[in-house]
């Protein structure tokens, strides 16, 4: 399982205008949470592969009735299906920091887990349309957020013929129970597909964006290393992040 620790550096410019000065800043509280967010994504398309390359030896499993969540420091996947606002679990188990994969036996948020799997099971219906207009392959995500209500996230999934694409996220925002859709928040930019093979330099276009989203903070996160450096350029702010003789990675900030 990929573990993300990044130091943060932030620069910025000054905007002169004509009538004063303005010194911006990248907005650190944001850009953290969403990096943090972005680093339990890409753990959690680890554990869903790792899960599913096992489950799928026993059971023939449709492709659109699983999910993940983390309980504490553990990872569950489950399998199952929704009917009549209730989510019927038929396999449900744990994956351990070595790729150990058990039935679970211990008790269950019952509420919780039928809500991630309904709004997953919706979600997926409303996002069957874009799937139908478009070529890419998606990876889903489905996460409690805070308040309990129930966010099913759709990214670029690496593409069988060897691209990492990026430029576009949908989030589908669900109610406690998991059937009643609230909002839906997407970002659809210019589409771009990358070879993954000799290293270089990589700019993600999001100028679209005021600041770098989820979905391109997944993919930095998911393919910097095939990459010398990778910048995120918003309509505000260059973000970069390289790796440094240690191992580790920097990001810092440009304003614009």
């Amino acid at each position: 399982m990929k573990k993300i620790l990044v130091l943060i550096l932030f620069t910025a410019t000054f905007s002169f205008g004509a009538k004063s000065q303005v010194l911006q800043a990248v907005d650190s509280v944001q850009f953290m949470n969403r990096l943090q967010f972005a680093a339990k994504l890409v753990d959690y398309e680890y554990i869903m592969q790792v899960s599913l390359d096992k489950l799928k030896q026993e059971q023939d499993i449709p492709a659109s009735d699983w999910f993940c969540y983390l309980d504490g420091n553990t990872w569950h996947t489950v399998t199952g299906s929704c009917t009549n606002r209730e989510f019927s679990v038929s396999r449900h188990v744990t994956v351990d920091s070595i790729n150990n994969i058990a039935d679970y036996k211990g008790n269950s948020d019952v509420a919780g887990i039928s809500a991630m799997g309904c709004a997953m099971a919706k979600a997926d219906t409303y996002f069957q349309l874009i799937r139908d207009t478009t070529s890419i392959y998606f990876s889903s995500f489905a996460w409690h957020n805070p308040d309990r209500t129930v966010s099913i996230w759709f990214l670029p999934a690496f593409q069988p013929s060897g691209q990492a694409i990026y430029g576009c996220e949908w989030e589908y925002v669900f109610d406690k129970t998991g059937t009643t859709l609230l909002r839906t928040n997407s970002f659809t930019g210019k589409t771009t597909g990358v070879w993954i093979g000799q290293p270089r330099e990589i700019w993600l276009n999001y100028r679209g964006a005021d600041a770098p989203t989820v979905g391109s903070l997944f993919f930095t996160l998911s393919f910097r290393d095939y990459f010398t450096r990778l910048r995120i350029d918003t309509r505000t702010s260059t973000s970069t992040t390289l790796k440094g003789t240690d191992g580790l990675y920097t990001w810092s900030h440009k304003m614009k």
